[in-house]
């Protein structure tokens, strides 16, 4: 049996293991990109911390997994009664095909923001805000007027929580006078963490706000220039708007409509079944299916554990389980050492709420890497970026 798997992420890269370890037969894995990406840190990464909690090479991931064969490539299409995915370099076969291809950036039609915002969701864009930061900061020798974050969810209040903190501290290493740091996160929703509960939205909010952030819910973005943002008919000067905000589907899916029925709302992803296929020996996984709780590392890793369990029920020719969907633990870190953890109306914040959110961090990585490699990943959130330029003359 052959699987073709699409996506370098918490879910492809999690099917590939399991599958794998299941000896289920030869695995292709698929991605645009060499390594495995960790987005749930790239706050961290874009504030300062080593890159080495973001981005793992995937030939490090599957060294001892010789029946997986890592190839750099870029879907364009699929033929589905030959059991084809066109590559941009060449032609795969499968048997079983798995595609997790994750989402992509919307800007809601906001004029500029395409333009002119900062996002920090792949690593040429945090490299790009970082690189403004300390440019602003090394040629003008002062920080921005203001900060401007839009959009808060986990990424958006993450970042806010995290980025007083690096600028200081850039400021501090390049000996440049700073006056105080002014940084807004915007919400459209009528509070930050829309998707999450009451109280954590409330005790984040009052964390971010204790941490000098002005938070506003129920405003929404405008327009955007590369010298000021406007919110609701005002216009606030900043050179530094950080997008966070909107995703959708991935654009392939849309391509595809004889393979794919995309659910009409939202982000618009992929109708499943109870067995996570979307058509016959396709299957579909992470942020692109449209399930539960989507989005989120948890479920990606939960639906590749299954989809693995499933193709060796369909090898074997055993009853099929159907995928269920328990609600996964949520954890938002808000600067060093404090975070909201929170499972099934149960919650932890402060201190206890960052270390549960490091064990559930330790875990993600244990999931995909061995010991040593997991635990060392995980360590490089204590490591400060050593790229920083100390000679301000």
């Amino acid at each position: 049996m052959h699987t073709v798997i699409v996506g370098g992420g918490f879910a492809g890269v999690k099917a590939a293991l399991e599958i794998s370890k299941k000896q289920l037969g030869k695995i292709t894995l698929i991605s645009d990109q060499p390594y495995f990406l960790h987005h749930a840190t790239l706050y961290a990464t874009a504030t300062g911390r080593s890159t080495g909690e973001s981005v793992v090479p995937l030939s490090d991931i599957f060294a001892n997994h010789h029946d997986v064969d890592v190839v750099l490539d870029t879907m364009e299409s699929i033929d589905a009664k030959q059991h084809i995915v066109v590559g941009k370099e060449k032609n795969y076969h499968y048997d079983n095909l798995v595609v997790a291809i994750g989402v992509v950036t919307t800007y809601f039609g906001i004029k500029g923001m395409d333009k002119h915002s900062f996002g920090i969701k792949t690593l040429d864009e945090v490299s790009e805000f970082k690189n403004h930061i300390k440019s602003e900061i090394l040629s003008d020798k002062k920080l921005d007027t203001n900060y401007v974050i839009i959009g808060a969810g986990p990424t958006g209040v993450e970042l806010a929580g995290a980025l007083q903190a690096y600028l200081l501290e850039l400021c501090d290493t390049h000996m440049v006078k700073h006056a105080g740091v002014n940084i807004t996160l915007v919400e459209a929703a009528p509070k930050i963490l829309p998707r999450s509960s009451d109280t954590a939205s409330k005790k984040v909010q009052k964390r971010l706000e204790k941490l000098g952030v002005t938070v506003l819910v129920n405003h929404k973005v405008e327009a955007l220039s590369d010298r000021t943002i406007m919110i609701d008919g005002k216009r606030i000067p900043t050179h530094t708007a950080v997008w966070t905000s909107g995703v959708a589907n991935h654009p392939f899916f849309a391509t595809q409509p004889e393979i794919f029925t995309l659910l009409d709302k939202g982000p618009r992803p992929v109708i499943v079944d109870d067995h996570m296929q979307a058509y016959e020996d396709i299957y579909v996984l992470g942020d692109n299916a449209a399930v539960p709780n989507a989005g989120v590392a948890w479920t990606a890793l939960r639906s590749a554990i299954f989809i693995a369990d499933h193709l060796a029920r369909k090898m074997t020719q055993r009853p099929f389980k159907k995928y269920h969907y328990p609600k996964p633990t949520e954890s938002f870190p808000i600067g060093d050492g404090w975070a909201y953890t929170e499972w099934r109306g149960i919650y932890a914040a402060g201190k206890t709420g960052y270390l549960l959110r490091r064990f559930m961090e330790k875990k993600n990585y244990l999931a995909l890497l061995p010991r040593t490699q997991a635990v060392g990943a995980w360590k490089s959130h204590t490591i400060r970026e050593s790229d920083v330029v100390t000679d301000t003359n």
